[in-house]
């Protein structure tokens, strides 16, 4: 959700290397707007999806689950892995030492904050399902893949679109649910139950980190690419709209042809054919799909977490992020409202849902509450980010996180030893600028 906030003309973006697949340092090059456009994409789709009903009176599912349903909520998790790869070619691939570590220690620090906000949000007893505490075990869990190379990224990220929903799927109904399992987390609920707190926000809550990882992961390569070519812009459409469509047909032919759907009815007779019809529509009624049979596992629908709802949302977030990087490789002005509200998501999400929590617009026009908030939203982004900056929230994430790296970075400096006091003095005494330097060189 987070990132490191730059005003779009002072931003820059290395190229990445070509030799290795580790984060590159070469010479920057503009950064691609359509990074915060993309951005702002995912927040107006997730806001869409909690005014706008899942179905109308008719029985019809609404456009905006349809086109949103899950997928905004990918899209976020892919571009955080974006700005984790931003971070990175900040380092300029010197990923050793005291670097690497700073870098890492303000990656914790990011997502400890993150996680405190999610959970300050908890308390406000919105409708929604607050998807901010698991974005910041998400950074958290991402420490150790920091400044690893693409490859291993590449292969992680489909261990975990597998291997997580097998773990959730075995895991289902064998855990106990927290008091009441319909509500976000708070400081108070989460010190109380600790353990199901982190079994919760790793596998079995409403967005499972170690399922989501997999958005992170391909987002960090994402990230290291020329995001200003035309060329890479195209691939991921390419790539990602035949994963995207591949993994549906997929499941389509499972569930069809391949008799997968009368093994859902059969091995669950507790749901009426129609009720499993639904919940291959619609997503789980609750937390979780059933888990009566392994089929379970083929399903698509939105927010099912399954390996090919995931792999599904992931193709749909990358082709969603080249075509945006297209629409907006030239930089135009009629983009920039969107670029601002890109560039503070955490702060509107969270007053997104400060919103919803006061009922203060009608919930029966769901028109009416998307382009008031959506308006409102870019006008607040526009005049704080030309006159402050970046956004409220994330200035105070990005300002923590950099004073813990800057302290890690560079190390107290201390007279060095073995020598006579007059002689560690005797620079200053002639009047010669000679910087005290610490352990490793810095100065």
């Amino acid at each position: 959700m987070s990132a490191e906030r730059q005003k779009q003309e002072s931003t820059a973006e290395p190229t990445e290397s070509r030799t290795a697949g580790t984060p590159a340092a070469s010479s920057p090059t503009r950064r691609a707007m359509g990074v915060d456009v993309a951005r702002s994409v995912a927040l107006i789709g997730m806001v869409a999806v909690h005014v706008f009903p899942a179905e109308h009176v008719d029985g019809a599912m609404s456009w905006p689950f349809a086109v949103f349903g899950g997928r905004a909520a990918a899209l976020f998790a892919v571009l955080a892995g974006v700005s984790i790869a931003f971070v990175e070619k900040r380092s300029r691939g010197q990923f050793h030492g005291r670097t690497l570590a700073a870098d890492r220690a303000a990656l914790v620090v990011r997502g400890l904050l993150i996680l405190l906000m999610g959970l300050l949000l908890g308390h406000l007893e919105t409708p929604i399902e607050t998807i901010i505490p698991y974005f910041g075990i998400l950074f958290i869990l991402a420490v150790p893949f920091y400044g690893r190379s693409s490859r291993f990224l590449l292969i992680a990220a489909p261990i975990f679109a597998i291997f997580g929903p097998v773990l959730r799927h075995l895991l289902n109904g064998t855990i106990p649910e927290q008091v009441d399992p319909e509500a976000d987390y708070t400081l108070v609920t989460a010190a109380r139950q600790p353990v199901l707190f982190i079994l919760d926000m790793l596998v079995t809550g409403f967005y499972p980190t170690l399922l989501w990882m997999a958005y992170l992961c391909v987002g960090m390569v994402i990230g290291r690419q020329v995001l200003t070519s035309r060329k890479v812009a195209l691939k991921f459409v390419g790539w990602g709209a035949a994963l995207a469509i591949s993994t549906w047909v997929l499941s389509k032919v499972l569930l069809g042809p391949a008799g997968g759907m009368q093994r859902l009815v059969e091995a669950t007779p507790s749901l009426t054919t129609e009720d499993i019809a639904e919940q291959l529509a619609y997503g789980p009624e609750s937390v979780f799909m059933p888990n009566t049979t392994w089929w379970w596992l083929a399903v698509v629908s939105p927010y099912s977490d399954t390996p090919l709802n995931v792999l599904h949302n992931l193709g749909a977030a990358v082709a969603a992020i080249g075509v945006v990087l297209l629409l907006t490789h030239s930089g135009s002005k009629v983009f920039s409202p969107f670029a601002a509200v890109g560039t503070m998501t955490l702060t509107l999400y969270s007053a997104h849902c400060i919103v919803l929590m006061l009922e203060v617009l009608d919930e029966e026009r769901p028109v009416v509450s998307l382009w008031v908030q959506v308006i409102s939203f870019m006008l607040f982004a526009m005049v704080w980010r030309s006159s402050i900056g970046k956004g409220p929230l994330e200035a105070i994430i990005s300002e923590a996180s950099d004073w813990v790296r800057q302290r890690i970075r560079t190390p107290r400096a201390r007279p060095r030893t073995g020598k006579p006091v007059a002689d560690q003095a005797m620079p200053v005494s002639i009047g010669l600028k000679a910087p005290l330097r610490g352990p490793d060189g810095a100065a």
